[in-house]
């Protein structure tokens, strides 16, 4: 679609980081309802159906623009975006399993356990902007 003069690589950018978004809510529920059916787990205040649709759909959204202004102010935005978000997640993940939400230590294990996998896919598919927009058979079909 490069081509048409409507598009330019901001809405680019914000259509990968929207479709990484509908992958990562995808892939967060799946990961969600087969930790719960395993595990066993129950609260559900802070990781649900609402708030993995909505934040993390926005989350993405919000690092597709922010994907847009590393490849405007940086030479080499692509590499130096995904080596931040890989290491913002490694980061948020570690972070995650040192996190105590509960006195239950086993209840709060898991929800370490659940935020930590929730977090992985979403830096992932942070780290797979760029990939999606560079990917000529992708960016092409969706965007």
């Amino acid at each position: 679609m490069k081509n048409d003069p409507n598009q330019n690589d901001f809405c680019d950018a914000m259509l990968g980081g929207l479709l990484a978004g509908i992958v990562a809510t995808l892939a967060c529920f799946v990961y969600d309802i087969f930790y719960r059916m395993t595990t066993g787990y129950g609260p559900s205040e802070f990781i649900n159906v609402s708030s993995i649709i909505f934040i993390v759909n926005l989350i993405l959204l919000l690092l597709g623009i922010f994907y847009f202004a590393f490849r405007y102010f940086f030479k080499k935005g692509d590499l130096l975006f995904s080596l931040l978000m890989g290491l913002l997640t490694a980061f948020s993940v570690w972070k995650a399993f040192k996190f105590h939400r509960f006195t239950d230590t086993l209840l709060s294990r898991e929800f370490s356990q659940l935020l930590g996998g929730t977090l992985l896919i979403i830096g992932l598919c942070a780290m797979a902007i760029p990939l999606v927009l560079k990917n000529k058979k992708i960016s092409g079909f969706f965007i």
